[in-house]
């Protein structure tokens, strides 16, 4: 009987141990958007034992293959594409020590917007993005002698699943360098948030459009940006494409610029 008593007596305060060592295990954790940057974890060392407060660090629940010796600990996210979600869940010895996590704002993000696509051809700049909320707008913008120079101004589709956009860019011979700025709505605390930016060489052979006399069209070789001005030089039509609808226009002479140069004249019949 004592025997007995003493084998379940040693049981529980074996199952009591085990329980203890496991409750004392103590979570930090932190979920946000990989944005390109590097996030640093301070480690505390325990000066009576010398051990390290961290024993495991997990990215999306797969547990981090590094050193966990270390008084500081860098996760750089080498194997995260840009505006992924990430939850961050550091497991520590106990709840004695607990691990600072110095930047938390390198992954902190107030919204799930994101940019999915951004190509620029030289016809056009089209992106399309995911997660918008409320009117916001973008701002189009081209690098210019160093400078980033507004282009154009659309509002946004608030649509939360896939939003479309154009903008028909005026490109300079040579090199072009373009990026979009997404403005959030009023209130939000993300004001705003960059595109990553795109590049076109652009070496255009000239356009050349027919017939010199219309009545419903102009056909032109390539699709490009025209306008389309009236003998007082006033701009009475402008668009992008390789056909004109000129049925608006009035009859008479007309002067028709492509891309801003390259200018030729056509009657309206």
């Amino acid at each position: 009987m004592i025997k007995r008593e003493l084998s379940f007596t040693l049981t529980i305060m074996i199952a009591y141990l085990t329980f203890s060592q496991v409750a004392t295990k103590a979570e930090t954790n932190l979920a946000g958007v990989y944005q390109g940057n590097t996030l640093f974890i301070q480690n505390p060392l325990d000066q009576s034992d010398r051990k390290f407060c961290i024993e495991s660090i997990y990215i999306n629940e797969e547990l981090l293959n590094i050193n966990y010796k270390l008084s500081a600990i860098k996760i750089d996210f080498k194997e995260y594409d840009l505006f992924t979600p990430v939850k961050i869940r550091v497991v520590h010895r106990d709840t004695l020590c607990t691990p600072t996590i110095i930047n938390p704002e390198a992954i902190l993000f107030h919204t799930i917007f994101r940019f999915t696509s951004v190509s620029l051809t030289d016809s056009a700049l089209v992106w399309s993005t995911k997660g918008e909320t409320g009117m916001g707008e973008f701002e189009v913008e081209k690098l210019m002698n160093g400078v980033w120079v507004d282009q154009e101004v659309q509002e946004a589709s608030g649509l939360y699943k896939v939003a479309n956009y154009t903008h028909f860019p005026n490109l300079e011979e040579g090199a072009n360098q373009y990026r979009i700025k997404y403005n959030f709505p009023r209130g939000s605390r993300t004001r705003y948030l960059y595109s990553w930016e795109v590049d076109f060489d652009h070496y255009p052979e000239p356009v050349d459009f027919k017939p010199k006399s219309a009545k419903t069209r102009l056909y032109l070789s390539r699709s490009t940006h025209y306008e389309i001005y009236d003998a007082g030089s006033k701009l009475v039509l402008e668009g992008q494409g390789i056909e004109i609808d000129v049925t608006v226009l009035r009859q008479g002479q007309y002067v028709i610029y492509f891309n801003g140069k390259d200018p030729g004249t056509f009657i309206k019949e």
